[in-house]
């Protein structure tokens, strides 16, 4: 990644936050309006934050390399 470009960076930046967007639309929207017993809407939703959350702070990593 040392030898993206800058507007590398920003793609990658922005497919990783896209990433992260559909993550949290899957896995913790959704399965609100599915049937699901407690511990499997509890699992599901922990699991998509965490899911979620990772690219989220890929994504900023990638924009922080930018501004250095």
């Amino acid at each position: 990644m040392e030898n993206f470009s800058i507007g590398q960076r920003k793609s990658l930046s922005t497919i990783f936050g896209n990433i992260a967007v559909a993550w949290f639309t899957a896995g913790v929207i959704t399965p609100l309006f599915t049937p699901l017993n407690s511990i499997e809407l509890f699992s599901k939703i922990i699991v998509s934050l965490f899911i979620a959350g990772s690219f989220v702070f890929v994504s900023l990593k990638v924009v922080k390399k930018i501004n250095l």
